[in-house]
């Protein structure tokens, strides 16, 4: 390269050499060490001294410098250990502060979390409500010394970091942190103060202990209150009563998820008996008011689309059922809610799962029972709260323990089954009214309907059962919106149906809208895949429901990891309905049991439900049954149209009867043997008076809600004949059906992620 190179460019290239080593040797000499004479000293001037730095510098240069092959010269990196070691005497790295976190122990007390220092020690030391565990090593407080104690841990800083209580804790435990207690001069009334006489005395009387408490506790908070007991323990009941202690507040708002609507209403109609029933307004449409009863009953997404009605009314008592609905803030149902909740003077927020999965999702129904709190803070402390190139990030927990003790003594009401469990039934019945306007009752099921009443008897027996089959196709709709409600809330249970286009539309909405883990088990299921799914169901828990039939999957099953049983449909035989409830009821069960009756008004229903109480009325007096459903909470009001329906369905059994007196199964042997034990049940022969008197009774029984009588004698007698003739039906309908065959259903049963080979 140096031959392509002209004379000029060499002599250019050596001067820009030499001006570099000359500026790199100026730079060297700098930064050398030069000691300081004490005294004036004369620079030598003999030449031996002349040669000896000369040598000394020509060293010194070719020990900091490397020479190439060019002649070029470059510095050689420097002794990094050595400059440091230079550059240490100067600087010192900063002692980092001890963090001592306050926080809140109990509703009385507070402790520091820090590790050893000495001057904390001192200080804590001088403390008069100290108390220090050996276990946890850590020291506790009385709130009454907080101030105090923080105020003086700062003078320690910057050596100690005081990470104090949040400010919302502070400002709503200020009462406690006084020195000297006062007495509060809250409106609130104490537990032993309250009179709760002003509430009807059947919804009263129905309180069980732990529910009457909570009544009284959320009383005592003025209203402000979210009542998270577990799924199954009345916190319906216990709003209501809540409610009515407020009743000089009304009109009151209810917002429910849209499938329990009715239910709602049914449960007012049924405990509030002071209360007219055409007071209370269920919207069920845009256009439909919702301000315009003492008892207003809405769903979440028309509140959002009524919030400014709503906010115009200014509502002062609101109840929000299934309140963890409102877990996202950025929804629309959210924005709609908070300000109606926060400009009312009472707010009774219910469910049984305050939080699905992480400590934000309370926020919202925090502040919707108390005072705003700034969000930011909130998620700082309970939901480890970090800062990312995106953003905040507050999915994690952190604090869960004062979370706890701050939810429990100012926000919510929470009890557990297995703390109650001593109090509770072992099994409770509900049926569950289903909204009226989710069933199809379309022009082929009014038509069974209409020829029912004008049917012959030798044609009304297949009708009613074809009335019966169109039943199940109307409710398909209604019955799956509740099962949405019940998947959400995340509790496990099973869900009991006969048809199979019942079956069939759980299981597409299962898969296609909930989508979640579930088994199948119907006639075409074999004794293999049946243990198969039934262990399947019991040890894990992704797999939340069941579905169940009736008839095939009655018997022989355990299924106690589930405390909740859903009938989709209702059945002929009372006796195959308790035998598919003791699937969860039976032993091994630790838990109070909940069966829900799914029951559609204007279908087969109305009369299905009265003659199911019958039976099992009878059979309870012969001490033959336990089972009750006369005491099953159920508030039904019917068309009265329906009446004739109804006597149709009496009618064509028992006038069959008259034709076939030598019929008999194993339920007539069972009633035969009853009477036979029991000198008032005596078998007579009906006329057609005592045929008008029983279709009349039943009629009754419809009218006051489903509630039975105690039987006369002569009514054991009819029922009995009826109940006999009754079941003589069904089994003329199925005693060639092999409830195991394939041929029942076409459609698979299914675990969704499990092998289907066994």
């Amino acid at each position: 390269m140096s031959s392509c190179l002209t004379s000029e460019q060499r002599k250019i290239i050596d001067e820009n050499r030499q001006r570099a080593l000359q500026k790199l040797a100026e730079k060297k000499a700098q930064l050398s060490p030069r000691p300081t004479p004490s005294h004036s000293v004369k620079p030598p001037s003999s030449p031996s001294v002349t040669s000896s730095r000369s040598v000394s510098q020509s060293n010194y240069v070719s020990k900091t410098q490397t020479i190439y092959k060019d002649g070029r010269m470059l510095p050689q990196k420097t002794n990094s250990f050595a400059n440091s070691s230079h550059h240490k005497t100067f600087k010192s790295t900063p002692k980092k502060a001890i963090e001592a976190k306050f926080i809140l122990e109990s509703p009385s007390r507070f402790l520091v979390d820090v590790i050893f220092n000495q001057g904390l020690i001192d200080l804590f030391k001088t403390m008069e409500t100290k108390q220090y565990d050996a276990v946890t090593r850590k020291w506790s407080f009385s709130l009454q010394e907080y101030h105090k104690l923080v105020k003086q841990a700062r003078v320690l800083e910057p050596e100690v970091k005081v990470v104090p209580l949040p400010s919302f804790i502070v400002q709503i435990f200020a009462h406690k942190m006084k020195t000297q207690q006062q007495p509060s001069s809250s409106s609130s009334p104490t537990k032993s103060a309250i009179d709760l006489s002003i509430i009807d005395k059947c919804l009263l009387e129905s309180l069980m202990p732990f529910q009457l408490e909570g009544v009284k506790i959320s009383i005592e908070r003025r209203g402000r209150i979210l009542l998270a007991d577990e799924m199954g323990l009345g916190k319906t009941l216990q709003a209501i009563s809540v409610a009515c202690y407020y009743r000089n507040e009304w009109p009151l708002l209810i917002v429910v998820p849209s499938s329990v609507r009715f239910d709602w209403a049914q449960q007012f109609r049924r405990w509030v008996p002071s209360l007219d029933p055409q007071e209370i307004n269920v919207a069920l449409k845009g256009k439909d008011s919702g301000v315009s009863g003492m008892v207003n009953i809405l769903s979440y997404d028309l509140m959002s689309k009524k919030s400014n009605e709503l906010l115009t009314k200014k509502f002062k008592i609101v109840i929000m059922d299934e309140s963890h609905f409102l877990k996202n803030f950025k929804s629309a149902r959210t924005k709609a809610a908070l300000p109606i909740l926060q400009n009312a003077t009472r707010v009774i927020l219910l469910t049984g799962t305050p939080a699905l999965s992480r400590p934000s999702e309370l926020f919202t129904q925090i502040v919707g029972v108390l005072r705003p709190i700034n969000f930011t803070e909130y998620g700082l402390r309970y939901c480890d709260g970090k800062k990312n190139a995106w953003g905040w990030d507050f999915s994690g927990y952190s604090n869960m323990a004062e979370l706890q003790v701050f939810m429990e003594e100012k926000v919510m009401v929470r009890r557990m089954k297995k703390d109650v469990l001593s109090q509770l039934p072992s099994k409770r019945r509900q049926a569950v009214l289903l909204n009226p306007n989710a069933i199809k009752t379309d022009a082929s099921m009014k038509k069974v309907s209409a020829l029912v009443e004008k049917s012959t008897s030798a044609e009304r027996r297949n009708l009613l059962f074809q009335y019966f089959q169109e039943t199940a196709s109307a409710k398909c709709s209604a019955v799956c919106d509740y099962i949405t409600d019940r998947v959400e809330a995340g509790q496990k249970f099973l869900v009991f149906a006969h048809h199979c286009v019942m079956m069939d539309a759980i299981e597409n909405h299962i898969k296609n809208k909930c989508k979640v883990e579930y088994i199948r088990i119907d006639g075409k299921t074999t004794s293999q895949q049946r243990k198969f799914y039934c262990d399947q169901f019991q040890k894990y828990e992704d797999i939340q429901l069941a579905i169940l039939s009736i008839c095939a999957a009655n018997a022989g099953l355990n299924l106690t990891a589930a405390s909740l049983v859903i009938f989709a449909e209702l059945f002929w035989n009372p006796g195959i309905l308790v035998q598919a409830e003791d699937r969860v009821h039976r032993i091994g069960q630790m838990d109070s049991v909940n069966i829900h009756y799914l029951v559609a008004t204007g279908t087969a229903d109305d009369f299905i439900w009265p003659l199911i109480q019958n039976k099992l009325n009878i059979l309870g007096k012969a001490g033959l049954s336990k089972d009750d459903f006369s005491e099953t909470d159920t508030v039904l009001f019917q068309n009265p149209r329906q009446k004739t329906i109804l006597q149709c369905f009496e009618e064509s059994f028992i006038e069959e009867s008259n034709h076939d007196d030598n019929s008999i199964n194993d339920d007539d042997i069972l009633d035969d043997n009853t009477a036979e034990s029991d000198g008032n049940l005596v078998s007579v022969q009906e006329n057609g008076t005592e045929k008008k008197q029983d279709s009349k009774r039943h009629q009754t029984e419809i009218t006051s809600h489903f509630k039975i009588t105690t039987p006369t004698k002569n009514d054991h007698e009819e029922v009995e004949d009826f109940s006999k003739e009754f079941d003589d039906d069904f089994d003329w309908l199925t005693d060639d059906v092999d409830w195991n065959d394939s041929s029942l259903d076409d459609s698979e049963p299914v675990v969704k992620k499990i092998k289907k080979e066994l």
